[in-house]
């Protein structure tokens, strides 16, 4: 109940968000690390990215204040592309690029019939030819990754044509929506070229 009530009431997500991207809890898992010598516990809500029906990733993200703040539990390089999947980029739409997958969630189920919305994981991680390539069939792209010095650096790692929009008020999307800022209609103000929404 716990669990639940975090991406409910502290994330923002909807039920139907939640069983449609299949998030989970786990209580304990050992994960080993990268060069496979040790293990270490981990916790936390479980993430879990698809590409074309199959399992691409698996991120575990922990508790506040436990570390690391994202664990990866499972990753297949041949399908991994972007979250929740290349299919959530719509031809013909715009697209948003958040900074993480819970900011996605929450921003995509709010601007559902108005853009595209997908995240590359983390701030750190640029795109690549392939995923710049599944991008083109939308006409316009915003990177809305968080409003710190990590977000402004990722962002300016994009083509030109990608517009940098920083969350209002607050440091990202989901704080944005606790705040009471109306996700829908900043956005629409966006969408239609307003530049102080």
């Amino acid at each position: 109940a716990d669990a639940l009530a975090y991406l409910t009431d502290r994330r923002h997500l909807t039920l139907d968000t939640i069983v449609q991207h299949i998030l989970g809890w786990v209580p304990e898992v050992m994960i080993p690390t990268h060069d496979g010598d040790k293990r270490y516990r981990v916790s936390g809500w479980v993430i879990p990215w698809f590409h074309e029906g199959h399992l691409a990733k698996v991120n575990i993200r922990q508790p506040d204040g436990r570390r690391p703040k994202y664990a990866e539990a499972f990753r297949n390089p041949a399908r991994l592309v972007c979250y929740p999947g290349p299919e959530a980029i719509r031809a013909g739409r715009a697209l948003v690029v958040t900074e993480g997958e819970l900011d996605a969630l929450c921003l995509g189920q709010e601007l559902a019939d108005l853009a595209s919305v997908t995240t590359l994981g983390s701030a750190s991680n640029g795109p690549t030819p392939d995923i710049l390539a599944r991008m083109l069939p939308a006409p316009r792209w915003f990177t809305a990754h968080d409003a710190d010095e990590a977000g402004d650096k990722a962002a300016a790692g994009w083509p030109a044509r990608a517009r940098r929009v920083r969350p209002p008020v607050v440091k990202d999307w989901t704080e944005a929506k606790a705040a009471g800022v109306d996700l829908a209609r900043w956005w629409r103000d966006i969408l239609a070229g307003v530049d102080r929404p």
